[in-house]
């Protein structure tokens, strides 16, 4: 008995996601409508990770970062696929006043009705962990709004992401491009280091990171730098703020975060 409402549960669980899948295809670029589901006092929202594993987060605008389980990591990495991309790890306070230390990674791409994000930083939590929806994506929405009458998130005009726009190319990506400002600070403010990859870690429109690949030619040794160099907008635009991260490595190393 207990078997069968299992399986009946799964089936619940697995047409209500199709349903909602459905219904948030009706966002559009000048804004649109995402059919939530609702758990009590808060919302889920049905979110494609990596183009096609379809989940329910949810909508928690008090955590600073998407949150996912050990579950959903294995299912975005199976065995024999490409190891994730891990990120520096954080330090977070509980309620009772413990600290834990989350281990972080970026997914590599998150979808909400047609708003579509890539390298999404995200913390990782045990089995069965609630799965969040934070102020890293939320915050890139643009205007949104939740209809309580109809269970809808209530999306507005896209906005224009500060990366979007020909900023994918780190070689020929505009001035207003964070890895066009970090290109242009190696290059001009260090002219010594020849610049060979950037990649956009994280930007939330306020503050990004940069992963950079580059060598440093001194008068008497060339060294390989890599590791992540820090951003904040400013009332004229992008400004490196740091560079903690970037360290020295070997010449055949992979360049990783």
């Amino acid at each position: 008995m207990r078997r069968r409402h299992s399986h009946a549960l799964r089936a619940a669980v697995c047409v209500t996601l199709q349903m909602l899948v459905v219904l948030g295809g009706r966002a559009g670029a000048a804004g649109g409508e995402i059919a939530l589901m609702r758990d009590g006092a808060v919302y889920r929202v049905p979110v494609t990770l990596n183009g096609d594993i379809v989940r329910l987060f949810l909508i928690d605008t008090g955590a600073s970062e998407v949150q996912v389980s050990t579950d959903v990591l294995r299912a975005l990495f199976p065995r024999g696929s490409a190891p994730p991309v891990y990120l520096p790890g954080s330090t977070s306070r509980l309620a009772d006043g413990r600290e834990v230390n989350n281990r972080r990674f970026l997914i590599p791409s998150l979808r909400i009705g047609d708003r579509e994000f890539h390298q999404v930083a995200a913390s990782i939590e045990g089995p069965g962990a609630p799965l969040l929806l934070g102020q890293n994506v939320l915050g890139r929405l643009g205007v949104w709004s939740i209809d309580n009458r109809r269970s809808m998130l209530m999306l507005g005009p896209r906005p224009a992401e500060p990366f979007q726009g020909g900023c994918e190319n780190w070689r020929t990506a505009q001035g207003q491009c964070e890895v066009a400002v970090v290109r242009d600070f190696l290059r001009d403010v260090r002219p010594r280091h020849d610049v060979t990859k950037l990649t956009l870690l994280r930007s939330d429109g306020e503050h990004a990171s940069v992963l950079v690949d580059v060598v440093r030619d001194g008068r008497r040794t060339t060294a390989r730098l890599c590791g992540p160099m820090d951003l904040r907008r400013t009332d004229t635009g992008w400004r490196v703020v740091g560079a903690s991260g970037l360290r020295e490595v070997d010449p055949g190393a992979r360049c990783l975060p």
